[in-house]
């Protein structure tokens, strides 16, 4: 696990962001090294494959490691089947990607997922 750096983001791009999986997707993590830091084709070879199916539930932030760089997701958590995975890790996967397959493969539930947290913290 590494520690989330928004680098040069918007603030409001920096919050943690809920996306309901709508298709069978591989979703790739940068492995030990950050995504700044992958040069050359070894770093590329220590990715971490995740497999998402339809109805999981993924929670991300975004990132820029420099102001010219595109933003990238953190991958913060993966609801799936019941149960809860933290891989608290960079990505190679963009927000342009994200932005882009929204409502196809991605499904914005942010504020909905957030009034349920709110509900069920209320009742425990």
């Amino acid at each position: 696990m590494m520690e989330y750096i928004p680098g040069y983001l918007h603030e409001k791009l920096q919050n943690e962001f809920f996306f309901l999986i709508n298709s069978d997707f591989v979703w790739i993590n940068c492995g030990p090294r950050r995504l700044s830091e992958m040069s050359d084709s070894k770093d590329w070879d220590e990715t971490k494959d995740i497999s998402l199916i339809k109805g999981d539930v993924i929670s991300v932030r975004f990132f820029k490691s420099s102001p010219t760089s595109e933003a990238y997701t953190y991958l913060e958590k993966v609801w799936s089947g019941g149960g809860v995975i933290e891989y608290k890790t960079e990505s190679i996967i963009s927000f342009g990607f994200i932005q882009s397959n929204t409502g196809y493969l991605f499904v914005d539930i942010t504020k909905s997922f957030e009034r349920e947290i709110k509900l069920e913290s209320l009742l425990c």
